[in-house]
């Protein structure tokens, strides 16, 4: 049995708990586990071939479990089709699969409803579509998109294009040498003109967690919207989307254990429906004149072409994995 309990050695130097946020836990110091005797890194085939193998880059990308590669050849051998697409039985199961997913999501990040999911490649796709569609509907000359520096280039570059583009202004976040943002730090640079926070919720060069339920009500309070990346906190911890006061979060699923390719966009529908599509083509459209067309609603409306549809089949084996077989609790540990 894994002992998750908060074990402080002599040597810590884990700081208390950031003063925006009492309720955060970063820089913990865990328990050693043993490796060679972990009850889940069997369940690994890569690890099968190379039991030698310690891998330290799950940051960049996680390994799959056997039951993720398995469920992306079970979609091509007993339901290959294109979602959507079809009403003969082999499409409508595929349709039917991808639905349980997104609902599978909606659950998981406490989203009022399913179609708030949208499916894309990965985080940085989910982030330019809020930077490129989202953005300029709101930004105005002379107002204020505010970040860390620790964030990663995904939630970085698209903001720094979006306001050259819209003559909004980029301020930057910086934290204290441990990591943490302070107090005075955020209330010097989130104000009126503040229209976008965006920020990771654990950065992935730092592993600290920041103290996004407080950013929220901070930039709710001046009349802005939340940004939250997911990627890093969505392998390690439970989200609750309401709870932190989003209005959009972006995660991986390559980063918890799903496959390579699929990226998901979780945001308010209110927002989604006013935004315009990135990706114009296939199924994205409600109908279509010579001269114009009328677009799906939401979440087709962002999900042009034919979708990795096996990919987010087997993302949801892997969520299942992670929460259901594993549990956070363990992966804390």
């Amino acid at each position: 049995m894994i002992d998750t309990e908060h074990v402080k050695c002599d040597t810590c130097t884990a700081p208390e708990p950031m003063e925006l946020d009492a309720s955060d836990e970063a820089s913990r110091c865990w328990p050693t586990v043993d490796i060679e005797t972990n009850p889940y890194k069997g369940q690994f085939p890569l690890f099968q071939q190379h039991p030698e193998i310690a891998f330290l880059d799950s940051a960049a990308t996680a390994q799959r479990p056997a039951c993720v590669l398995d469920a992306e050849r079970d979609f091509y051998q007993r339901m290959n089709a294109n979602p959507l697409r079809g009403l003969y039985s082999l499409s409508v199961e595929a349709t039917d699969a991808i639905a349980k997913v997104r609902q599978q999501i909606a659950d998981l990040i406490g989203a009022s409803q399913a179609n708030e999911v949208v499916f894309t490649r990965n985080t940085s796709e989910s982030l330019n579509l809020v930077a490129k569609s989202f953005a300029p509907t709101v930004l105005e000359p002379g107002d204020e998109v505010v970040i860390t520096i620790m964030e990663h280039h995904s939630n970085l570059i698209p903001w720094q294009q979006v306001c050259r583009e819209t003559g909004a202004k980029l301020v930057y976040l910086y934290p204290t040498k441990t990591g943490q943002l302070t107090t005075e730090e955020v209330l010097a640079k989130v104000g009126p003109k503040t229209k976008i926070l965006a920020v990771g919720q654990v950065s992935n060069v730092l592993g600290v967690e920041n103290p996004v339920k407080n950013l929220g009500k901070l930039v709710h309070k001046y009349g802005g919207y939340l940004v939250v990346d997911g990627a890093q906190s969505l392998p390690h911890m439970p989200v609750d989307v309401a709870d932190l006061g989003a209005d959009f979060f972006a995660f991986s699923a390559h980063k918890a254990m799903g496959p390579m390719g699929i990226g998901v966009l979780w945001g308010k529908m209110d927002l989604l429906n006013a935004m315009p599509p990135m990706l114009t083509g296939g199924e994205m459209i409600d109908s279509v004149t010579e001269q114009d067309a009328v677009w799906a609603p939401v979440p087709e409306k962002f999900e042009a072409g034919t979708q990795d549809a096996a990919g987010i089949f087997a993302t949801g084996a892997a969520l299942d994995y992670l929460v259901n077989t594993v549990g956070y609790e363990n992966i804390q540990a």
